[in-house]
C-alpha cells in the first residue's frame, strides 16, 4: 500500500505542474495530502489524522478561498520545465535506488522536489503556498516510510507551519 500511496502522490505532483487554475491546484493538493497521510497512519494514526485534516482539508480550503478561480501562467517554457522536472524525479529515484532506499522514500523525495519546483514554475501570488504545501506532503510521505520515527518528529513533519504562514500572509493581504 505504501508504494501505491507514493506513486499516487507523485502523479498528483506532476498534475500540479500541469494545472493552471488555483482552485484545481488547491483540490489536487488536498487529494495529495490525503494520499500522503495514509502511510503515516500505519505508524502514528492520530498524527496521520491531524496531517490529513490540516494538509488535506484546512489549508486547501483556505487556498481555494483565497485563490478563487484565478489562472496562473508558467514562468518558464514548458519544454524546459518538463525537462527539469523529469531530471529531478530521475535523480531522486536513482539516488535512493542505489542507496537501497524504499520506493516510498524515492517517491517522497520526488514529491518534495516537485513541490519546490512548483514555486519556480508557477507565476501567481499563490505559487509559494501551493508549492510548499505539496513539498509538505512529500515530507509526510518521508515520515511514513520510517517505522522507527519518533512521535515528536512525526508531529513536526505533519504540521504545515510554513505553508500555513504563506497562506495567512496572502489572506491578510487581500
Amino acid at each position: 500500500m505504501n508504494g501505491m500511496a507514493g506513486a499516487a502522490a507523485l502523479l498528483l505532483s506532476v498534475g500540479l505542474l500541469c494545472v493552471r487554475r488555483n482552485e484545481t491546484a488547491g483540490w489536487l493538493c488536498a487529494l495529495q495530502a490525503l494520499v500522503a497521510a495514509a502511510p503515516l497512519g500505519e505508524i502514528a494514526p492520530v498524527i496521520a489524522l491531524g496531517a490529513a485534516l490540516l494538509n488535506g482539508v484546512a489549508l486547501p480550503l483556505v487556498l481555494v478561498r483565497v485563490g478563487g478561480t484565478a489562472v496562473a501562467t508558467a514562468r518558464t517554457h514548458p519544454v524546459v520545465s518538463g525537462g527539469v522536472t523529469l531530471a529531478l524525479v530521475t535523480v531522486a529515484g536513482a539516488v535512493f535506488a542505489r542507496a537501497g532506499g524504499s520506493g516510498l522514500v524515492a517517491a517522497a523525495v520526488s514529491v518534495t522536489l516537485l513541490g519546490l519546483w512548483l514555486i519556480v514554475v508557477r507565476a501567481d501570488a499563490l505559487a509559494p503556498a501551493i508549492g510548499l504545501l505539496s513539498a509538505q506532503n512529500g515530507l509526510v510521505l518521508v515520515a511514513g516510510a520510517h517505522p522507527e520515527l519518533s512521535l515528536p518528529a512525526a508531529f513536526a513533519v505533519a504540521v504545515p507551519a510554513v505553508p500555513a504562514l504563506v497562506v495567512a500572509d496572502r489572506w491578510l493581504r487581500r
